[in-house]
């Protein structure tokens, strides 16, 4: 059959074999594939969805066809969609509804104007063609420029080993994190036997990055704490990783068009920490960040309750230089007018909190949807908050990190003189192995690139306090 065969019958499935649907959508995780054509009306360089450099298996030139996956959440936590080919994992959906025999959504992704709404019903005798699987929702694709049609369905993806998946309790809502236990332990936490082992709570950096190191906002992913919660399983190290607000799983609890306070992601840790403090185990626990991350951990101890013990903080790649400072930097080849305005409305957003008016050019940095975080986030000063910090401190440096470079990862030092210091050979701020730059740049958006065993070891080491490892580099500034 062809691919335009294909797309006439499976628009026609859609509403046909809804009069045979069966209660059947439940969340969890949907796969299959997404076919779209260019609308009749379509004028010619409008729209925005990257194709890629040939179609899909079985496409004619005129239709693109996509691996498709959809996950739902759940009525109350939302629906996100992969397709992997424009480099699409976990973008969150705001507008869907679906029920046990139907389901809608709008994908806005190609910007304002050419959002594409998918609308489909549940078939339990679909069947798609060259598989055997039973069952799906089938439906169609509409939208200004791009039309066409897509069906997915139910997969059973295990946890990987060691994985559990738990709920942590926080404003308006709860938390979505991954508890991995290591090798020796049970995945069954027994209150009544606290299983050996240490644990190590994985912070995820800046933006809306997930628990696995992934930031919607960057085509394609990295995998970097997903990936490095299994390397330290395999030493015998625990680690609980989380969805901040806002991010993965966690997107519908951020306010709508307002993106979350950095005071409201330390709060936040810092009932992670507690919650994380009463598993039934016995051993140390650290709590280690990437670059923003580790800002929020730092402040994040001034919260907790005496009785919270935390045994260290790692560092991993963060600057020491005030958000504050950064701006007044990139700001200095404004015009005048240009820089004094800005320099105004950042320190009028630290002093009151508000946010004055701004001319078009510097109205999407200052824009009200991010007031509430821009306000704690230049206000922040990293390097006094890391001083304050009264637990022990290791102090994590990739030897090819670009994005934070030697003088403001000084800063820290200074702040924490009795800190320990590693550089991490060819390790980039994505915590990948590197050795190049391009090397660099290709890691943010691939998962192939290893986290490099040595961070493995060294966290190991610091959560077992023991010696470190073998083959790290001396600290020069």
């Amino acid at each position: 059959m062809s691919q335009r065969a294909s797309l006439i019958a499976l628009l026609a499935l859609a509403g046909a074999l809804a009069l045979g649907a069966q209660e059947a959508i439940v969340p969890g995780d949907w796969a299959g594939t997404l076919i779209l054509r260019s609308a009749a009306q379509s004028p010619a360089g409008s729209q925005n969805f990257s194709q890629p450099g040939a179609p899909g298996q079985g496409a004619s030139p005129e239709n693109y066809s996509f691996n498709f996956a959809m996950h739902i959440l759940g009525e109350d936590r939302g629906i996100t969609v992969d397709i992997p080919e424009q480099g699409m994992f976990s973008y969150p959906i705001d507008r869907y509804s679906f029920s046990d025999t139907q389901i809608s959504l709008v994908l806005d992704t190609m910007g304002e104007g050419e959002e594409l709404t998918l609308a489909g019903n549940y078939s339990d005798t679909f069947i798609p063609q060259g598989k055997t699987q039973r069952g799906g929702i089938v439906g169609s694709v509409k939208g200004r420029s791009w039309n066409g049609s897509f069906y997915v369905q139910r997969q059973d993806i295990p946890p990987l080993p060691g994985e559990i998946t738990l709920d942590i309790a926080a404003d308006g809502g709860s938390l979505p994190a991954t508890l991995t236990v290591p090798l020796h332990a049970s995945p069954k936490l027994d209150p009544a036997s606290p299983q050996q082992f240490p644990l190590v709570v994985l912070v995820a950096g800046a933006g809306r990055t997930d628990r696995n190191g992934n930031n919607v906002d960057v085509p394609g992913k990295t995998d970097s704490l997903k990936l490095l919660a299994q390397m330290l399983r395999q030493r015998g190290v625990g680690t609980l990783r989380y969805d901040k607000r806002g991010t993965g799983e966690a997107y519908k609890l951020e306010t709508p068009g307002q993106m979350t306070s950095f005071t409201q992601h330390v709060k936040d840790l810092a009932r992670i920490i507690a919650s994380v403090s009463s598993l039934p185990r016995d051993g140390r626990l650290i709590v280690a960040g990437m670059n923003e991350g580790a800002w929020q951990a730092s402040a994040a101890f001034a919260l907790l309750k005496a009785d919270v013990e935390v045994d260290g903080l790692v560092v991993l790649d963060a600057s020491g230089v005030r958000p504050l400072e950064t701006l007044e930097q990139s700001v200095e080849n404004l015009p005048a007018d240009l820089k004094a305005t800005a320099l105004e409305a950042a320190h009028t957003l630290v002093s009151t909190g508000k946010l004055i008016d701004v001319p078009q050019e510097l109205a999407n940095f200052f824009s009200p949807n991010r007031t509430a975080w821009l306000a704690s986030w230049l206000a922040f000063d990293p390097a006094a908050t890391l001083s304050a910090v009264k637990i022990p401190v290791l102090l994590v440096y990739g030897e090819r990190d670009m994005q934070v470079d030697r003088a403001a990862f000084s800063k820290l030092i200074s702040a924490a003189p009795s800190a320990a210091v590693r550089v991490v050979p060819d390790m980039n701020y994505a915590l990948k192995t590197v050795h190049s730059d391009d090397e660099n740049y290709a890691a943010f958006t691939d998962p192939s690139f290893n986290v490099p065993p040595v961070l493995a070891d060294l966290l190991e080491a610091y959560a077992k306090a023991q010696p470190g490892p073998d083959g790290l580099l001396p600290w020069s500034p």
